[in-house]
């Protein structure tokens, strides 16, 4: 029997984790091996002001969580996902420029400002096919350009997170850049899906630091204690959408459900009509060359923030105390979009949802169960309407919806997802992003002859929770729509 074991490097925008996974070939089992934060700002001599990720500490992280599997289990592989876009930018020998730059730092609204000041964002759209969201890998580029021309001109190399942090675990460099993250900076041409350098060229910013583009499974060469090292599906999304356990014959949407909610479906190519455009969808690339046409929703960064409001105020709770506060609050209270960018990352996020509220002509909620039910309800709100426009955009109807990572685990919003989308929701695998990690492994090293192979293990390996829409909630959530695009036209 085959048994093998791997190490998935999972890092998220509030945690990392190491996780592994012992195969026997025919299904995985996860045992996560370690865990740290990574909201943390850096703590770098000369600090800016500049929202960064604490690279370092991330790193070493990784390093002692790695030395230790190897040493305990041995290990046939190892791969990091990551959110996407950010990236880091390496000199000549191969040296980090600097520490590299969160997502959700105010400085790249400025960089966004200054490329649509160049080019409309109808030709943009056409470009990249990619939403527009002020923290792109893009704009970020023209954002670092405004404060540093310098900065770009000495950059002999850009690797994204899943990329950067890989070849630190490398023996030598990684000169190469995944297709699914590269995918999320608005810099690729989604027809060629190769890096759009005219675009650039066009914006007075150079691309020689861009690194020749690689498919998922590819070799990124081994550790120094001599482990094999892959490119998985470097976007969590990405392996998570490659892990869902989806039955062939199926037409269904998903949901990656955590600090970001990305709701969309897999496609054969890339939807690239006005009407996307209009609808705020985005082409990302997935495994099988398949196009993850998808929308980006605040997700469970609404709980997590007003989470950490509530803990300032001295009201400490869990997230399970706050999911069975929002439970035991009334149903059917104020909605906000939870796809606006003013929740990206506001000083307050209970003080922004009460503002918000206000502005649509509803009462703020009131107390802590009242003010998460409002984040989980303007949630399911959020999915109702993008699945409603994705099977109008393109003439389908869903018999499921699937939804993975680790917001399976708020059984109160899986049940108002189904609620309020009228559809069956398929629930986990809770570890989707993991899982899809080591499935990227074991294309690579040969284990599984393709991704479909790879979903079999997957429904092989866990069993997931069924909700059903209950038909009178449902109806009530057609009520509620309705007022809320009444609300938001005043």
């Amino acid at each position: 029997m085959v048994h093998k074991s791997f190490l998935a490097f999972d890092l998220g925008a509030e945690s990392g984790r190491g996780v592994l996974a012992e195969y026997d070939g025919a299904k995985i089992a996860l045992t996560e091996t370690g865990r740290f934060p990574t909201t943390e700002k850096s703590k770098v001599p000369g600090a800016d002001g500049i929202w960064r990720w604490s690279y370092d500490r991330i790193v070493g992280e990784l390093a002692a969580i790695l030395e230790r599997s190897e040493h305990d289990v041995g290990l046939a592989g190892v791969a990091v996902d990551t959110w996407g876009v950010d990236f880091g930018l390496l000199g000549s020998h191969n040296e980090l420029l600097e520490h590299p730059v969160c997502y959700r730092d105010d400085g790249n609204a400025r960089g966004m400002a200054q490329v649509l000041s160049v080019i409309s964002p109808e030709e943009l759209w056409d470009q990249t096919g990619i939403q527009r969201m002020q923290f792109n890998t893009l704009f970020q580029i023209m954002a670092a350009n405004q404060r540093s021309p310098d900065l770009l001109k000495r950059a002999t190399k850009l690797l994204f997170m899943p990329d950067l942090l890989a070849s630190a675990l490398a023996t030598s460099p990684v000169a190469a850049s995944e297709l699914s993250i590269a995918s999320t900076s608005q810099m690729l041409d989604p027809r060629t899906r190769q890096w759009n350098t005219a675009l650039l060229t066009h914006l007075g910013l150079p691309s020689h630091f861009l690194e020749p583009i690689v498919e998922p499974g590819s070799s990124y060469g081994r550790t120094p204690g001599g482990t094999p090292i892959w490119a998985t599906a470097g976007h969590d999304t990405a392996s998570a959408i490659a892990a869902i356990p989806a039955v062939p014959g199926t037409t269904w949407a998903y949901i990656s459900s955590g600090t970001w909610s990305l709701a969309g479906v897999e496609r054969p190519a890339p939807e690239l009509s006005r009407k996307a455009q209009l609808l705020g969808l985005s082409n990302e690339i997935g495994v099988q060359a398949k196009t993850r046409l998808l929308k980006n929703i605040m997700g469970l960064w609404l709980v997590q923030e007003c989470r950490r409001s509530l803990a300032r105020d001295g009201r400490d709770f869990g997230y399970d105390e706050l999911t069975a506060l929002a439970a035991a609050a009334p149903a059917n209270g104020p909605l906000v979009d939870a796809s606006d960018s003013r929740f990206l990352a506001p000083a307050d996020m209970p003080a922004e949802i009460a503002a918000a509220c206000g502005e649509l002509g509803q009462s703020a909620p009131d107390g802590p169960g009242a003010l998460i039910r409002c984040c989980l309800e303007s949630l399911a709100l959020a999915y109702r309407r993008t699945l409603n426009d994705l099977q109008d955009l393109l003439a389908v109807r869903f018999d499921a919806l699937h939804i993975v990572g680790g917001g399976t685990k708020n059984k109160l919003l899986n049940q108002l997802a189904s609620d309020a989308c009228g559809i069956a929701v398929v629930a986990g695998p809770a570890e989707a992003t993991a899982l899809g990690n080591v499935l990227g492994q074991l294309v690579g090293c040969g284990e599984l002859a393709g991704w479909e192979d790879a979903r079999t293990v997957s429904r092989n390996s866990f069993k997931p929770d069924i909700y059903e829409p209950d038909r009178s909630h449902h109806e009530a959530w057609l009520d509620r729509e309705a007022q809320f695009i009444a609300s938001t036209a005043r």
